[in-house]
């Protein structure tokens, strides 16, 4: 039910915003607070988000939208684009020949320029405010905007195996091989589109163990921040 209220609001939030037209400002809405999260597979990034949202509107009296997986069809929306071709954007690295085959044979647009679009929209919904950016690279594309808290997750191996093992019912063996494989394509995602090496936590404002801090006190933490920078900008 809660993720249901969440998916709501978040489509609520892309209608009442106008988003239909990502490259028109919103009146009144620019520079409002956001935040940014990068994760290791199985570091709890989805339900950290939807907690979140929960405290920052209980904090703010004010509606927060979560875009996770839900970021690429809302883009695709926005754009007046079909929604099939969230299938050519995984956030993984699309090589240049790939790009180029697809859009010889009719399959999609230009790859890198869906990519571009995605940028766009993300600055869009960062720009207007009171949004949580989960993956593609969002902090890179939202870097020279402020009022934005970025935040790293990260756990042990084992932590994240386990919990990923718990979610789709599969070994812990298997489940590791599937966060290493996440990781691994999130990692060639960034490189390719921003020409970052390496999860460097220099790029981030607070990178937090969720094998050592529960997702209530990241949660609690991450609000914090979210307030005294709102603060200062004000």
């Amino acid at each position: 039910m809660k993720a249901q209220a969440g998916r709501e609001r978040t489509e609520s939030y892309v209608h009442v915003h106008q988003l239909a037209h990502p490259r028109t400002p919103v009146p009144g809405a620019r520079g409002g607070s956001f935040v940014t999260i990068s994760r290791e597979a199985g570091a709890g990034a989805s339900s950290l988000a939807l907690l979140l949202q929960q405290r920052l509107e209980t904090n703010g009296h004010k509606p927060w939208a979560v875009f996770d997986g839900n970021l690429i069809a809302a883009m695709l929306h926005a754009n007046h684009l079909p929604p099939t071709l969230a299938r050519y954007l995984p956030e993984a690295r699309v090589s240049e020949i790939e790009a180029t085959i697809g859009e010889m044979v009719g399959l999609h647009p230009n790859l890198w320029e869906l990519t571009r679009k995605t940028d766009e929209f993300i600055r869009l919904l960062a720009g207007s405010g009171h949004v949580i950016l989960v993956g593609r690279g969002a902090n890179f594309a939202t870097a020279a905007l402020p009022h934005g808290v970025h935040v790293r997750l990260v756990a042990p191996v084992g932590h994240r195996a386990r919990v990923m093992a718990k979610r789709h019912q599969v070994s812990a063996e298997e489940a590791a091989d599937h966060n290493r494989n996440q990781d691994r394509t999130r990692r060639r995602y960034v490189q390719t589109h921003f020409d970052a090496i390496g999860p460097d936590p220099t790029n981030y404002d607070v990178v937090i163990n969720t094998g050592r801090v529960d997702l209530a006190q990241a949660a609690d933490l991450i609000v914090s921040l979210v307030v005294a920078r709102h603060a200062v900008a004000a």
